[in-house]
Formats: structure tokens, sequence, C-alpha cells
């Protein structure tokens, strides 16, 4: 099997001369919304692919062409592999709490090695925040979710400089392949406040960039789509949005009930289903979740062969009543994944601490 090439966006702090951890857990110095790009390659394993080498591309300050910066570098490498022989379409993955920059990285390979367009692997771009890696209860959790907070103007940022990018390229040179979001957990939270910085901005900036926008396990409130000031226009940024939720999460079900945050979406879907835009389509992962992370019920979105094949069929832009494994949930206006008789999922070792 042919390596693995993940790419990144981060706003974390970059600590040279440290193979470890190239990134760590705080924020450029330049600032919360300041980004170093590169990528990283991957020898594929199953359970947990081998990171082989790590590629920073340097940090160009006071640049005005865009193609000549660190961004820049990276999006012209991007397009080169979303334009070559297999035309392939990327990924962008925003991961949650408690994960390394390291522990980034090692999900977007799971996520490469699984997903596929049509038939064609996926580009992987992971936005890595600085979330603390460190399983402290309580006290990391509360700071991963004001790091997520601040995060958002980064989000923004590295938006507009990819809408910028578009902007400017040749009619002649587009690729004609599409790229989807998927944010898991708190990464749905930086997601928000990243919705919510370019709405600062510029409402205008709001265009529809990506194609399919998956919300995984979302730590995110359950009335986010009623407000403009949480997720209500997030459908705008995108062609359909597709909420993964699982009544059983247990990670959610902390998250809800010992640090003061209102329901959760990602565990009973939105507060009222009559209010969502109708780009949104809800399915309800419990069946599929209690055996891909039998513990804790939260990482089913790199674990689970039902979630990767529902995933891959959404990527690959099928009509929802034709996606098999799903029964539609007319109570719940829902889609609920079920298991084919005999299945067993099988056990995936965590690659890095994801509580919530």
């Amino acid at each position: 099997m042919a390596g693995i090439r993940v790419f990144f966006a981060t706003n974390r702090n970059h600590q040279e001369g440290n193979k470890k951890q190239v990134f760590g857990k705080t924020f450029n110095p330049d600032g919360v919304a300041a980004l170093r790009f590169g990528y990283a390659d991957f020898t594929p394993d199953p359970v947990k692919p081998k990171l082989d080498t790590l590629h920073v591309y340097p940090d160009v300050k006071g640049e005005t062409d865009i193609k000549k910066t660190g961004g820049g570098m990276f999006m012209e490498a991007l397009h080169k592999v979303m334009t070559g022989t297999k035309r392939t379409d990327t990924l962008v993955f925003i991961h949650g709490f408690n994960v390394s920059f390291t522990g980034a990285l090692t999900a977007g390979a799971l996520l490469a090695q699984s997903l596929k367009v049509e038939g064609r692997p996926v580009n992987i771009v992971v936005f890595s925040w600085p979330s603390d890696g460190t399983a402290v209860p309580l006290m990391s959790y509360y700071s991963d979710r004001e790091d997520a907070r601040v995060s958002g103007p980064a989000v923004a940022r590295a938006f507009l400089k990819l809408k910028e990018f578009i902007e400017e390229m040749p009619e002649e040179e587009y690729c004609q392949r599409r790229i989807h979001l998927l944010a898991h957990s708190m990464g749905n939270y930086v997601l928000r406040n990243g919705l919510q910085a370019l709405i600062a901005k510029d409402k205008d900036s709001l265009i529809r960039l990506f194609d399919q926008i998956l919300m995984a396990a979302p730590d995110e409130d359950d009335d986010t789509f009623e407000h403009d000031t949480k997720l209500r226009l997030l459908p705008r940024i995108g062609r359909q949005v597709t909420v993964y939720y699982n009544p059983t999460d247990r990670a959610l079900l902390i998250s809800d009930k010992t640090k003061a945050n209102p329901d959760r979406l990602g565990s009973d879907g939105p507060r009222l289903v009559d209010l969502i835009p109708k780009k949104v389509i809800l399915i309800d992962a419990r069946h599929v979740a209690r055996g891909a992370d039998r513990w804790v019920h939260h990482g089913y979105f790199v674990r689970s062969k039902a979630m990767e094949l529902d995933m891959c069929a959404v990527l690959s832009d099928a009509i929802p009543e034709e996606i098999s494994n799903r029964v539609y949930v007319e109570r719940l206006r829902s889609w609920r994944l079920i298991e084919e008789l005999g299945e067993k999922p099988a056990e995936v070792p965590r690659v890095e601490p994801d509580e919530a």
C-alpha cells in the first residue's frame, strides 16, 4: 500500500528542534489567528498509522503575493494533488477535545485510509487547534473549550485564504473536484466560532466553499441551528450538512451533566427538528457507536465500518434514501444507522485521548 500524506494548518506554537511534538499545546506566538502549514507522511496501518516525516512550510512574513507565502505553497501543493491523474476530493478535518498535534495527524491518516469518494481516496487536511492532549478531568476540558473559542479567528483566516486562492486562480486551472468538511466533538465548537468570526468580519464572505459538511458527535448546543450567533448560518458555506449523534455518548453526557453545558447536539440531535434548515440531515448512530467505541461511545467516526460506509456515501453525493444500512425514523425525522445481521464491529484501540 502506498504511503499516506496528510496536509495540515495549525495555530499552535511551532517547537523547532522537538522531533516528538513539532507543534505544542499553546498558540502561535504571533497571535491566536496566526497559521503555519505543512504536511506529514505516514506508513499505513489499520490501527495506528506510523508517522515517518513531517514538513513545515516556511513562515514568510510581509509577503503580499499569497503564492509565495507558506499558506500559498500549501494550497499550491494541495491543488496539484487535486488536479493529478486521480483528481481527488479533499476533506478538511477539525479534531476535538484533548488531542495532541501528532494525535490529530494520526486521526487524519486513519480517515485517509478509510474514506473514499466515488471509489477514490480523499485528500485530508487537518486543522489542529491547541488542544491540551492531556486527560486532566475538568481542568483540561475548560482550558480546551476556551482555546476552541479563541481559535475561531484562525479558522476564519484559513477559510478566507482558501477563498482568495480560488478567486485568483485562472478558470482553466480549476480542478473540478470538491472540498468537504468534517468536525468531531469540540471541533464543532471551533467551527461555530470560526463561522462567527467570518460573520463579524464580513457576512458576505459566507460563500459555499464546501460541498458536504459532516458534524460527528458534536459537542455543541442542541439549539445551535436556531440562532444566528451559533450555527444557523452554517448551511450557507456548504451544500449539505450531516449531523451524526448518539444518545449513549458518555463523553457528551459528562459534558452536559458535569460541565454546565446545555443539552448536546451530539447526544439527541437538535432541540427542535422543525426549525433546522432544510439542508441539514440527521443520522442516529447509536447502534454502531456502542460496538465501535465500547467504553465511551464517542470516537465512532473513525472506528465503525458502518460509519465509514455512510460517510463515504455522503461524500460521494448519494441520495439519502438510497444509502444502504439506514432506516428512516419518522418520529425523530432522522435516519438511523443499523448493523447488518452478524456484523461484529472491530475493536480498534484509541489513537489519542478525545473524551468530549
